[in-house]
């Protein structure tokens, strides 16, 4: 199911109970997109320009595999940024990766690293880009206070997480019920 406006055109053109009026409101909206999407693409800068920045933010990207203790992984709590952090968890051979981060309220943010309606395509996970998650599938963008607080859509898919004594704890029996959503995932690890 597409996201946003797009999914609102469809609701729409579905609602309107005739096939021909419904396909011309869908023509109409595809055409109005066209303008806006040259438009933002103008705005962004050649690839070679990017490029150095680009690198300088991978090597800033942290990855992090905790250990499993008493059936639970945890995140210390006091290293979060605004940056996002990957955390991986090995689940019988398939990575399960979250995205641990400080909310712009300063509260500890968690969840997985999958787009809930993007899933299960292999690019259906979060880069951050420019101080907010960028979405490799559909490109939706969201701002980190999003993660772990917003369910349905397309949006970071929520699990649940305890925020105790400055660390977020999961279950590991939690995590290794999205093994399925993760068999295709092909986001970096590293």
């Amino acid at each position: 199911m597409p996201c946003g406006p797009m999914q609102s055109m469809q609701i729409i053109a579905l609602g309107s109970g005739n096939p021909v009026s419904g396909a011309a409101a869908m023509l109409m909206f595809s055409l109005g997109t066209v303008p806006l999407m040259l438009g933002f693409g103008s705005l962004d800068t050649s690839e070679a320009e990017n490029t150095e920045s680009d690198a300088e933010k991978e090597e800033t990207v942290v990855y992090e595999t905790p250990a499993v203790e008493n059936g639970e992984i945890s995140i210390n709590a006091d290293t979060l940024t605004s940056n996002p952090m990957y955390i991986n968890y090995d689940s019988n051979g398939t990575n399960i990766q979250l995205i641990a981060v400080k909310g712009s309220d300063g509260t500890p943010r968690l969840s997985l690293n999958t787009c809930q309606v993007c899933n299960p395509s292999p690019r259906a996970y979060f880069k951050e880009q420019n101080g907010r998650l960028v979405c490799q599938n559909c490109g939706n963008v969201f701002t980190t206070d999003s993660v772990g607080e917003t369910t349905g859509g397309c949006n970071p898919m929520y699990i649940d997480y305890k925020n105790t004594d400055g660390k977020l704890t999961v279950s590991v029996a939690d995590l290794d019920t999205y093994t399925d959503q993760f068999a295709s995932w092909d986001g970096p690890v590293k």
